[in-house]
């Protein structure tokens, strides 16, 4: 089925309001609901519209649309209200993260957590990982970066896989092998919190590398107080942990 079919305003609202209220409370929800429509309606002002646009630089060079531009008004309600506003990673920060990184990432498999219109995923595909996967809620993102990803590697003969996934970060299957998983803080902290949650879950019996790139610092203190993560690389943009599998979750 197309993902546009299965795809569910209310569905993803509804969740976002459980897995709120579970870890913030009711009252603490309404304020977080609140704030974001207020924002919602800030973006819309004309002051706020060239920051939709971002940096437009990366997507003339190489003929794609990665910025905030052209996206519905619908669209951006339902990510104000249950996720965070998009915006492409700038590629020179993106550098130094993965300058953070094993020298080495041919046998990692990179994996974007709300990968939007699919930045990232082109330009991890020029650091040599075994693949590249993109996991993205909203339709109309994946649906662009579906576009974007059969045009770059048509111009740019890119060898290795690259794939953007339709569906909720929180039901990802993480896959049994080194990873680097990179969040641009796509979610608010309830829903952070429970992928987090799976990640460590699905690598705490294992013994592969795995590493978490985290831009834009918001809820860092989730990662700080994980002991089953060790930061290895930082700086006031962004963070790089190791995960440690074998960590007691719960000493």
């Amino acid at each position: 089925m197309h993902p546009e079919a299965e795809f569910s305003f209310r569905r993803a609202f509804m969740r976002h309001c459980r897995d709120s209220i579970r870890h913030y409370g009711l009252w603490h929800t309404i304020r977080q609901l609140s704030e974001a429509f207020y924002r919602f309606v800030r973006e819309l002002l004309p002051d706020r519209r060239k920051a939709t646009f971002g940096d437009l630089d990366y997507d003339w060079e190489h003929n794609v649309d990665t910025t905030r531009s052209n996206v519905s008004l619908r669209t951006q309600l339902l990510v104000a209200i249950t996720a965070h506003q998009y915006f492409p990673s700038e590629p020179w920060l993106f550098e130094e993260i993965m300058q953070a990184l094993p020298a080495d990432k041919s046998n990692f498999t990179f994996i974007d957590l709300g990968s939007g219109k699919g930045r990232v995923l082109l330009m991890a595909s020029q650091y040599g990982f075994e693949r590249i996967i993109g996991v993205e809620l909203v339709p109309e993102w994946h649906r662009v970066a579906a576009e974007n990803i059969a045009k770059f590697s048509a111009e740019h003969a890119a060898n290795k896989p690259i794939t953007s996934i339709c569906m909720d970060a929180r039901d990802f299957q993480f896959p049994a092998e080194p990873l680097v998983v990179y969040l641009f803080n796509p979610f608010p902290e309830p829903v952070l919190a429970a992928v987090m949650e799976h990640l460590r879950e699905s690598v705490h019996d294992g013994t592969m590398d795995a590493f978490i790139a985290y831009r834009y610092l918001e809820f860092d203190h989730l990662f700080s107080s994980a002991n089953w993560l060790e930061k290895v690389m930082g700086t006031d943009q962004w963070a790089v942990y190791k995960i440690t599998p074998h960590a007691d979750p719960h000493r």
